[in-house]
């Protein structure tokens, strides 16, 4: 709990109070490094254990596609175009990843350090992008973020059937319990997890809105 309210919140407020302090471009080029590092090790650790299907290194799942953006965002570029789209992705498919786990080991296994570094790393670099840059993200950044999500969703469609893989889940409920398995059976849970998410990313657009709506009544 400690932890989580020193990641999510104090760092994200030093930021904010004083963002063009020196010690924050450690911060973000660190987290940045983290975040591709992680990643890749993961690919070292498969390798390791003798798996060679070339399929199953692809990185189409969508929080290794969002810790390498956001990567890619805090070592080299900033860019708010890809941001708007991310910080939805990040804060609603990454968030729940955090709330209810999908744990291939426990505590302290490898897997174990790697999936939360992984999901609480992509959470804090979208905060880290907010406050530091002071971006918004409007209605329109969230139905960016939806059409743009369908182009992964489609392209792992066909591509995890076509060599037995099971990127995003859209060939069939993970093997390890989470929220999807409320939603059906297959296809009808990827269309519930469509309005999930779309309903999700309007829940993190009403930190924004509401900020706004205060500032309006202020001034």
């Amino acid at each position: 709990m400690f932890l989580s309210i020193f990641l999510f919140i104090y760092i994200p407020y030093r930021i904010y109070k004083n963002p063009t302090a020196s010690w924050i471009d450690m911060i973000s080029q660190s987290l940045g490094l983290l975040l591709i590092g992680n990643e890749v090790g993961w690919v070292i650790y498969k390798l390791s254990l003798g798996h060679t299907y070339w399929a199953e290194f692809m990185p189409f799942e969508l929080c290794t596609i969002n810790a390498y953006l956001l990567g890619i965002l805090l070592v080299f570029r900033p860019s708010y175009a890809i941001f708007e789209i991310v910080y939805f992705w990040a804060m609603a498919g990454t968030v729940q990843g955090i709330i209810t786990p999908r744990l291939f080991a426990g505590y302290p296994h490898y897997l174990f350090f790697e999936y939360f570094i992984t999901h609480t790393g992509i959470v804090l670099a979208a905060l880290v992008l907010v406050f530091r840059y002071h971006w918004k993200v409007t209605w329109l950044s969230v139905w960016r973020a939806f059409l743009w999500l369908q182009v992964p969703a489609l392209i792992n469609l066909v591509f995890d059937f076509t060599f037995n893989v099971n990127y995003m889940f859209m060939r069939e409920l993970p093997k390890v319990s989470s929220v999807i398995d409320y939603f059906g059976q297959w296809p009808w849970y990827i269309f519930a997890c469509e309005v999930f998410a779309l309903i999700s990313f309007i829940f993190y657009l009403l930190p924004f809105l509401l900020l706004k709506r205060l500032r309006k009544s202020i001034s």
